[in-house]
């Protein structure tokens, strides 16, 4: 027999549906879960809020996104501190070696999206190392323009190396032509990304 509205006949999660959706911690993987398990998890979203399918694919795209970039900076992290570095620091170097531009703290804590404190440590730490140079702009004291050193560029060719061996164990196998279709489209979603972010600022 069924009876009442739909909302009504609605259940919230149980504690065994809790088990079953969200396994203990030793178990759950690092930066979030795979496809097939994300898959289950909107299914039971779906079963919960009776909502459409009309966003899946959009859902999917966004979480394949977010988890590839955590688990590919886990795993580069844990390669290039073989060589004691770190891909934050090995970021800054980079951009400060070879942006067009010489860039300032808080351009560079914007770029790498860490807090302006977090990068001022860093830079402070990298020049302590002679990694890069630290000076007052001649147009104007009160900034610090960062410029790398020989140290700082060795550093950069040892990591590249690192990376790049990891860079052929991820994507070699993958079909050329499709890895150059979806760095068109992640480009197309950075594009919108940035507008969105220019207009709302």
């Amino acid at each position: 027999m069924t009876g009442g509205p739909r909302s009504a006949q609605r259940r919230g999660p149980t504690a065994a549906d809790a088990r079953l959706a969200f396994p203990s911690d030793a178990t759950v993987p690092e930066g979030g879960y795979d496809a097939a398990e994300s898959q289950r998890h909107l299914i039971n979203y779906h079963r919960q809020f009776g909502d459409g399918s009309d966003n899946d694919d959009y859902y999917n795209a966004t979480r394949a996104i977010v988890v590839a970039a955590r688990r590919w900076r886990k795993l580069a992290n844990e390669r290039v501190k073989t060589v004691g570095q770190s891909m934050a620091r090995w970021e800054t170097l980079f951009l400060v070696a070879f942006s067009d531009d010489e860039l300032t703290q808080s351009e560079l804590a914007r770029l790498i999206s860490v807090e302006g404190p977090t990068m001022v440590r860093m830079l402070d730490l990298l020049a302590k190392e002679g990694l890069i140079e630290r000076r007052q702009s001649a147009s104007d004291r009160r900034v610090t323009i960062n410029r790398i050193t020989p140290a700082g560029l060795a550093v950069i060719e040892q990591v590249m190396g690192v990376t790049n061996g990891l860079r052929r164990e991820v994507l070699s196998g993958i079909d050329p032509r499709r890895l150059a279709v979806c760095v068109d489209v992640l480009n197309e979603i950075l594009g919108r990304l940035d507008a969105m972010r220019d207009e709302a600022s």
